[in-house]
């Protein structure tokens, strides 16, 4: 099924670029980022038992996109490449037992999962010693519209919800705004009805299918979702969330208002325990958030939120990127000039004291190209009898050089 669903999709491409207008667009970036382990990361049971190392990474995009008139055909290619000794940790055990690459490396790459929902396994990766090549199509679809109704099938970017650090409404798309990673998003497999109700009510049904489940046994754990969006007034607008999706049902909504020069939102998120027979217990996300243009030059954001702990996960779960429980973050921007723009964020576990530090010097060097510098770092630890993951994250300073076309 997949390899003729896929089949498809792609050999529609050749028939829309010779039948509608097409674009093609991208970008390529290059990073180098030195990294300095936390001490307690290479005690038990987290034997991250490195000190300092270098990490190299090169990415890219290429979009392709036709528009039909009353439909579009779009497509992603997402290439990844990194090099790093920590891919290639020294065996474990006195028997020479390889291990898996250090975990430090799936918080650089952030997302590492390209793909949230994943039918038609359209990646490739390959591992070799201290390097590691991803490519993947992770968006392809085609979409079109008929009266008040927009269809999609495919592989396609789900995106709603206003967290930028944390955005518990939107499952299918994790945020980036604490890493050093840019133009990347998750690709969705499956089926997308979109009804515009009015000129203020829209409602998105969304039926996708995943088989990332380890020991995959040939059986589609679906997701059924429906999200919507009523502007209220103006000002004032409603979204809410309601489905099924990885093995929980899942209930939640967002209101914002939109002041003069402000804006205000909230999300709460609840999900059940698991519907298969496994352990699992309920969980439940909540934030607050506020953006405000303080002057021409000076952008400020406030996320405070909750996630509920989940006991039966993992120490090593970046699903979040942060391990975090009890938060707060303030996000400032400033653009000291035309090209140059400065940025920092402060993020802090309220409940375990554990502090993160992300800055970011931005330089336009030309109109399709960007030099940045970055650090992120740890400000406190935590209480080590919270959060184990807290542990894993690393001090890192690094240099990116992105271009555009």
């Amino acid at each position: 099924m997949k390899y003729l669903v896929s089949a498809i999709l792609l050999s529609l491409a050749p028939l829309a670029v010779r039948a509608g207008d097409a674009e093609l667009s991208g970008n390529l970036e290059g990073q180098f980022r030195n990294a300095t382990n936390n001490d307690e990361a290479k005690k038990s049971p987290l034997f991250q038992d490195w000190d300092n190392e270098n990490f190299f990474l090169i990415y890219g995009n290429v979009n392709a996109k036709v528009d039909l008139g009353d439909s579009r055909f779009e497509a992603n290619w997402f290439g990844r490449h990194g090099k790093s000794p920590l891919y290639e940790p020294e065996p474990f055990s006195a028997q020479g037992t390889p291990r898996d690459p250090y975990l430090a490396t799936s918080v650089f790459t952030f997302p590492q999962r390209l793909v949230a929902r994943d039918i038609f396994q359209l990646q490739h990766v390959d591992q070799r010693g201290d390097q590691r090549t991803e490519s993947v199509l992770n968006k392809i679809y085609y979409e079109w519209e008929y009266a008040e109704h927009r269809m999609m099938v495919g592989r396609m970017y789900v995106n709603y919800g206003l967290g930028e650090i944390f955005n518990p409404l939107n499952p299918f798309n994790q945020p980036t705004g604490l890493t050093a990673i840019s133009q990347v998003a998750q690709g969705n497999d499956g089926f997308s009805l979109t009804y515009f109700v009015d000129d203020f009510h829209t409602i998105q049904f969304l039926v996708l299918g995943d088989k990332r489940i380890e020991g995959y046994d040939g059986s589609i754990n679906r997701t059924l979702w429906m999200h919507g969006e009523y502007q209220v007034t103006e000002k004032f607008q409603l979204d809410y969330v309601l489905g099924e999706d990885q093995n929980r049902r899942k209930a939640g909504g967002q209101m914002s208002y939109q002041f003069e020069d402000a804006l205000v939102f909230t999300q709460v998120l609840y999900q059940s325990a698991s519907v298969e027979d496994e352990p699992s217990h309920d969980l439940l996300d909540a934030l607050l958030g506020y953006d405000q243009q303080i002057t021409g030059i000076w952008h400020v954001r406030f996320e405070g939120g909750y996630q509920k702990t989940n006991r039966f996960a993992t120490a090593t779960n970046f699903d979040r990127f942060l391990p975090t429980e009890y938060f707060g973050a303030l996000a400032n921007v400033l653009e000291v000039h035309p090209l140059l723009k400065l940025s920092g964020t402060l993020i802090h576990d309220v409940k375990s004291g554990f502090s993160y530090a992300v800055a970011k010097a931005t330089f336009s060097a030309t109109k399709s190209t960007e030099l940045e510098a970055f650090g992120f770092s740890p400000i406190s630890r935590g209480d080590e009898a919270d959060n184990l993951a807290q542990k894993l994250v690393t001090q890192d300073l690094g240099v990116a050089l992105r271009a555009f076309f």
